[in-house]
């Protein structure tokens, strides 16, 4: 996920900087060396120096004009997408900021409005892997975990409470509808508490990536976790603690015991960025077709020539691998396509989680008829504890220690006997998942 974005001048004046922790590193001192590190990128060629590593993270920037919008990234997230963030960005900062822009001298507070429209934009790319996959997840059972996305849904249409989520104690997020960004601070804040002072009572706390009079209000589940809400400023706390209790009693009649733990990739496991994941067109992708030649403006030919070749091998079913190979693109490619038509609300990005019955006398005749090889099945026979609806392709892959391609193409061959969903659900709970 992004840590920091920073707008300034090419002579080093900061514009605008926005954090999703209270620590800001890109402080002015950076903001200076980065112009000048942008203005030799400039004569060695434009295209040549977009990214610079260092540690644990990287800077990606573009420029537009005399400003330069500088993205602070994790090391393992793709340029390519932040890229595409940063474009999009620096065409709605001039376009608001257009007058304000001509001045000699202006300050910080009247570009401060532009966090809302950075935190929109950055809430569509929720779903890119790299980016929201990072957590560690509690699985329910499909009753329980429907039962408290009820209840939440519910208390989140008091006025005064927008969103929440469920973290347990040991930081397995249970249920969320918080944003991205949302979720990183409530994990941050979460993470900061002393279990022996602070998780008896609720507490309201402050972020600095939260919308301007919003706050955390914290509720102690009992030895389960804490209730993440984001709540409207100056409500006092026993109206929200009224407010959330259909949903602190679901928490309660729930059943943890059952809890399934699902472990985030850890960086060195990380096998493609976007292999195994699916695109799903959206109603809009028909309408940004018809008005592509508006929408990508600014887009070199060959993005373009990649985009539409991407979209014409797109079918909303095949892996975003299989995308790749039936179009001939390469993986930067790929990515930088899926990146743009995230931005503009044509696709959006989900896992696979496959789904395979009880094996029974049906399933096995037709595998017979099917002629399955024998190499196939000891493999389907590793898989098909896990496909339950609750793993990913991924994570199947990571348990069983089978590639994710033959994974996927054994589970092709068997047809409508394996169903494909796009979030996590369990269907079956067997042993060993």
């Amino acid at each position: 996920m992004v840590k920091e974005i920073l707008i300034l001048r090419v002579g080093g004046i900061p514009l605008f900087h926005y954090s999703v922790s209270d620590e800001k590193k890109l402080d002015e001192l950076v903001a200076g060396f980065l112009s000048a590190l942008g203005a030799f990128a400039e004569e060695v060629g434009e295209q040549q120096i977009k990214v610079m590593s260092f540690a644990q993270n990287k800077f990606v920037w573009e420029r537009k004009g005399d400003l330069y919008f500088i993205a602070l990234v994790a090391m393992d997230d793709s340029e390519e997408i932040y890229r595409a963030i940063l474009q999009n960005l620096s065409d709605q900062f001039v376009s608001k900021y257009y007058s304000e822009l001509r001045k000699d001298i202006v300050a910080h507070k009247e570009f401060y409005e532009f966090t809302e429209t950075l935190e929109v934009t950055l809430q569509k790319f929720d779903g890119i892997p790299g980016i929201a996959r990072r957590y560690k997840t509690g699985l329910l059972p499909l009753a329980s975990l429907r039962s408290l996305k009820l209840s939440l849904t519910e208390i989140e249409s008091a006025p005064q409470i927008l969103r929440g989520a469920l973290v347990t104690l040991d930081g397995f997020i249970v249920v969320s509808n918080l944003r991205t960004y949302e979720l990183e601070a409530a994990l941050d804040r979460i993470g900061r508490l002393d279990p022996s002072i602070d998780l008896d009572n609720s507490r309201f706390a402050k972020h600095s990536s939260l919308e301007p009079k919003t706050s955390f209000f914290l509720y102690p589940a009992k030895n389960i976790g804490i209730a993440s809400f984001i709540v409207l400023d100056g409500v006092e706390p026993k109206i929200l603690e009224d407010a959330i209790d259909p949903f602190i009693r679901a928490i309660k009649a729930t059943s943890f015991e059952e809890m399934k733990k699902v472990y985030p990739l850890t960086p060195e496991k990380q096998m493609g960025f976007y292999d195994y994941d699916v695109i799903i067109p959206t109603p809009s992708l028909n309408e940004v077709m018809d008005d592509f030649s508006r929408v990508s403006a600014g887009l070199p030919s060959s993005a373009l020539a990649n985009i539409l070749a991407f979209v014409r091998a797109a079918d909303g079913n095949r892996t975003i691998l299989e995308i790749q190979e039936a179009a001939n693109l390469s993986e930067v490619a790929v990515t930088e396509a899926i990146a743009n038509l995230v931005m503009w609300g044509a696709v959006q990005v989900a896992q696979l989680f496959p789904v395979i019955g009880e094996r029974d006398d049906r399933f096995a005749a037709y595998l017979e008829v099917i002629g399955i090889p024998k190499k196939e099945f000891d493999i389907l026979d590793i898989i098909w504890k896990y496909c339950t609806g609750g793993l990913s392709i991924r994570e199947i892959s990571e348990k069983s220690n089978i590639q994710p391609s033959r994974i996927v193409e054994i589970l092709r061959k068997l047809g409508n006997y394996v169903t494909w969903q796009q979030e996590r659900r369990l269907e079956h709970d067997r042993p060993n998942n």
